[in-house]
């Protein structure tokens, strides 16, 4: 539906390309990898396990609608990416808007929202150099125009203003959202593999969290064990086989429910599996 500019949109990504030294691009490798979504899922995850279960929740479920609002406006506009002969890294998928600057202006937007480390305007000055940082890598890569990692900014941005506004940090109303977002991605991908993996991760969690009334807190050595020794790995090994497999779309939409209701539900069955005697509970009401 929608093309780059040949001319101005290349020009302008040779310039940026231009102006980096070789030397720097195996920094701008690993801090692209700093706006993958799976980063911010696991982040968000260890939060809800360790840290505050409302506030993880609330940003899991928005992790997941961000991620949804991508996939369908990149499957709307189907734009191409820079020719290959400019790629940096193996790319493939659509252009328009980058991925990685949406999710990155979602991810470190959350991040700077929830948190209560040092001042707030330390937290969004970091946050948004992180953000610009992920936008950048893209253009020296060779895998977005400019047009797309600014776009990803702007739609990170509109979206955290709107679902921030509408949830008032209650995980229940963000599930919603995500719900919401998961069916429109599912749809206006025609059903793709992305569509379905992203849709599966928001029922799977918002089935979970809905008839989770009070969970665990993992204190014990065994049961934190547990977590991080087989539950951890066991819901990696099931995204991995849903998102790099390409398993048939309906096949990815049940690994991806199961694998993030079993994220919400993985304090529970980590302190049943490590048979903790004294179990504080906390209430998720």
């Amino acid at each position: 539906m929608m093309s780059p500019d040949p001319v101005v949109g290349q020009q302008v990504g040779d310039a940026v390309r231009g102006a980096v030294p070789p030397w720097l691009v195996p920094v701008f490798i690993a801090i692209t990898r700093l706006g993958n979504p799976a980063l911010f899922l696991a982040v968000f995850a260890v939060d809800y396990w360790f840290g505050d279960r409302r506030r993880g929740a609330h940003a899991l479920a928005l992790a997941i609608g961000g991620y949804a609002l991508i996939t369908a406006l990149k499957t709307f506009f189907d734009a191409p990416r820079p020719p290959s002969t400019v790629n940096v890294i193996p790319i493939s998928g659509y252009s328009f808007p980058s991925g990685h600057a949406t999710s990155a202006t979602i991810g470190y937007g959350i991040l700077a929202y929830d948190l209560e480390v040092g001042s707030w305007p330390t937290r969004y000055a970091v946050a948004g150099v992180a953000m610009l940082l992920v936008a950048l890598s893209r253009v020296v890569l060779g895998v977005h125009y400019v047009r797309d990692v600014v776009a990803g900014i702007v739609v990170g941005l509109a979206f955290l203003a709107g679902v921030v506004w509408l949830t008032e940090h209650d995980p229940k109303e963000g599930f919603v959202v995500a719900i919401a977002l998961g069916a429109v991605a599912f749809v206006v991908s025609g059903a793709s593999h992305d569509g379905a993996t992203i849709l599966g991760a928001a029922v799977g969690a918002t089935l979970a969290y809905t008839y989770l009334d009070a969970v665990p807190r993992v204190d014990g050595a065994r049961a934190r064990f547990a977590l991080l020794g087989v539950v951890a790995p066991v819901l990696g090994a099931l995204a991995y086989v849903g998102e790099e497999l390409l398993v048939d779309p309906l096949v990815a939409f049940v690994l991806y429910a199961v694998t993030m209701a079993g994220v919400l539900l993985a304090p529970t069955l980590a302190v049943r599996l490590g048979a903790d005697r004294e179990r504080e509970t906390i209430d998720l009401s």
